[in-house]
């Protein structure tokens, strides 16, 4: 019989869980979705718990296990699906960091879970379920993983009702005061929908032209209500019928601008309006957004006149903003083909935002990237900037676009028809997109990395400029320069040379300073410096208690290193008073250890300074934050060891 054949159910059915759910993890890191707290990402993060939680409850695995079986599925299966070989590191890598997170996570979890002592008896009751929210909250104990555990004690739910009644309990918990508020994603409100579907979509015009001189005003909002009017002073919101202004999406920042109503005038041989071209209303556009799809909505602040119902108007995008932000958005898209070249084909991105000053792109990698990695990803960017490709748009079938080797970002949905980018001859990149973008890769001007940053497990976070916010760097760098070879009296090629030889002369100075003030704190020791300066004796044990001013932490210990050395049997005492704060240390030579601990005396002096302190029998340090009170403790010591001494 197999070692399969031989385990008990519940063996079995935990090997059998762990196998499936190795086969989806691994596909699922494979295809860009990595484990989190939303959507896709946290469904693969509870496929993930689940495999481990048996491993760990049933099968004894308590070290990491899972990533050697999700290798293992690779193994298997990359002759019939070999991205599956090109992303076996990245795999192996991700599953490991998730699961040495979870595990201190689930052994905290599961023992409190125990401590609970459910069992099919147990009420299904509120009572139930606020325990189980504490733990939740408290101790961060995953909702499925609770789940599974209540099921396993024969207290089975459905998912709604368990939802919904834990859901509840939270809410219980909070109006208790004892977790902290949940935030809830907002639903856009109902009248979004019946504009849509009275007025139908927005006509976008954007990609071709930042003016429109005919837009007409369809519908206008003051918050969720439908009004006929806006006038001076007024914010609100307005729908046009055409518009060239771009709403907020796929991590593009919706565009600014105004809105103009010209003046009209009778005079034309048939009796009608005619245009004049004086302002007869304006409103600034603050804000461009799509709370449905299909939908355009306009934030505005009505600056002169009114604005109506019916008015016909010229919309005009903030032409300055747009093309930074137009020269922001194709950077990503160099970028991320930039980064799948530099650190490999594991990375994908992760989410994105550009506006005018802003450029950030998410991506999945490991481990933070090297400066050597930052240099070549800026240089394989401003290397295709230089090249100045034709940037081209194509509109097609989705089919057709993902056949000819479009990127698509995971989970984002798209249409039957799809709107392609392509740089160049798109071999370097070509991805699905429908933001604005340059009309050529020169456009853009340059770039520069100016952060990278991990902000969640496997995903990584870069900042970016382009344009003439590149250039205000370049620019500004050039000013600290030729100040620093200013101050600093050097030339430009010698400048590392004189800074580090500036910190070499600043740590001497430094070291000579610590040590010329331990001479002086050694020096008062010999001086007339007062009875504080003078040991005393105890029952026969030698003790010096003494305050000293100028010494850092490091100073002290040297201090009472060689005060002891003095003594050669005895105790030292010696605190220390800086910026508001009291630090303290005490020493006991080894020979007293038996009579007197370092620990036990710091823990009595160190409240008298309001705070507290610890360590062993021959050293002890603490603090406080009641400097006026420090001679009182230095004091208060020479009590503390005699009542110790008997």
């Amino acid at each position: 019989m197999s070692v399969y054949e031989e385990s008990t159910e519940a063996q079995q059915f935990a090997s059998r869980v762990i196998a499936d759910h190795a086969r989806s993890t691994a596909f699922a890191i494979a295809d860009g979705i990595l484990p989190g707290n939303e959507g896709r990402n946290y469904v693969l993060r509870k496929i993930m718990r689940r495999a481990i939680y048996h491993g760990r409850e049933h099968l004894g695995l308590n070290e990491p296990f899972f990533h050697k079986v999700c290798d293992f599925v690779v193994t298997e299966m990359s002759g019939a699906y070999p991205e599956l070989e090109a992303q076996r590191d990245f795999i192996s890598k991700m599953v490991k960091i998730e699961e040495e997170r979870f595990a201190n996570t689930v052994t905290v979890g599961l023992g409190r879970l125990n401590d609970l002592g459910l069992s099919a008896s147990t009420p299904k009751d509120n009572e139930l379920f606020l325990a189980i929210g504490k733990l939740y909250d408290t101790f961060g104990t995953p909702r499925d993983l609770i789940r599974v555990y209540l099921e396993e004690k024969g207290l089975e739910f459905e998912e709604d009702d368990f939802n919904e009644r834990f859901d509840t309990a939270l809410q219980e918990l909070q109006k208790q005061g004892d977790v902290g508020h949940t935030t809830r994603k907002s639903q856009p409100s109902p009248i979004y929908a019946e504009l849509l579907d009275k007025f139908g979509m927005n006509q976008f015009h954007g990609y071709d032209t930042i003016q429109i001189a005919d837009a007409k005003v369809v519908a206008i909002l003051d918050g969720d209500t439908p009004v006929a009017e806006l006038t001076a002073g007024a914010q609100g919101s307005v729908v046009l019928d055409n518009t060239p202004f771009y709403a907020e999406s796929g991590g593009q920042v919706g565009d600014t601008g105004v809105i103009v109503k010209t003046t009209f005038s009778k005079g034309d041989e048939s009796g009608g309006m005619i245009k004049t071209g004086g302002v007869a209303s304006k409103a600034t556009v603050s804000d461009t957004y799509s709370p449905v799809s299909g939908l355009i909505i306009h934030k505005v602040s009505i600056l002169a006149g009114s604005l109506e119902v019916g008015d016909e108007v010229v919309a005009t995008v903030d032409a300055e903003k747009r093309d930074a932000t137009r020269r922001n958005h194709t950077a990503t898209h160099l970028v991320h083909a930039a980064l799948r070249e530099v650190l490999g084909t594991h990375v994908k991105q992760a989410g994105s935002v550009v506006g005018p000053s802003v450029l950030r792109f998410d991506f999945t990698h490991y481990q933070p990237m090297t400066a050597d990695e930052i240099a070549e990803v800026e240089d394989l960017v401003n290397r295709y900037i230089l090249k100045n490709d034709p940037v081209n748009t194509n509109v097609m079938a989705i089919e057709e676009a993902m056949a000819c080797g479009a990127m698509a970002l995971f989970g984002e949905k798209y249409g039957s028809a799809v709107r392609v980018l392509s740089v160049g001859d798109g071999v370097f990149s070509k991805e699905l997109c429908g933001g604005t973008h340059v009309r050529a890769t020169g456009d853009i001007g340059s770039f520069k990395i100016t952060g990278d940053e991990a902000i969640a497990s496997g995903v990584r976070r870069i900042r970016a400029i382009t344009g003439f916010d590149a250039f205000s760097r370049f620019r500004e760098d050039e000013r600290l320069i030729e100040r620093s070879l200013h101050e600093l009296n050097t030339q430009r090629d010698n400048l590392p040379n004189a800074i580090a030889r500036l910190q070499e002369e600043l740590k001497k100075t430094r070291k000579e300073m610590d040590e010329l003030k331990l001479k002086m704190a050694l020096g008062a020791q010999g001086a007339d410096g007062g009875e504080q300066n003078e040991p005393r004796e105890i029952n026969g044990v030698t003790v010096l208690a003494k305050q000293v001013d100028g010494l850092d932490a490091n100073g002290t210990r040297q201090l009472s290193d060689t005060l002891l050395a003095r003594l050669k049997s005895g105790v030292v005492i010696i605190g220390r008073s800086d910026e508001g704060k009291v630090g303290l240390i005490v020493r006991v030579s080894d020979d007293l250890t038996g009579k007197v601990r370092a620990g036990d005396i710091i823990r009595e002096i160190a409240p008298i300074v309001g705070g507290r302190g610890g360590g062993k029998a021959d050293m002890a340090e603490g603090g406080g934050t009641e400097p006026y009170r420090l001679s009182e403790a230095i004091e208060a010591s020479y009590g503390v060891i005699e009542k110790m001494l008997g």
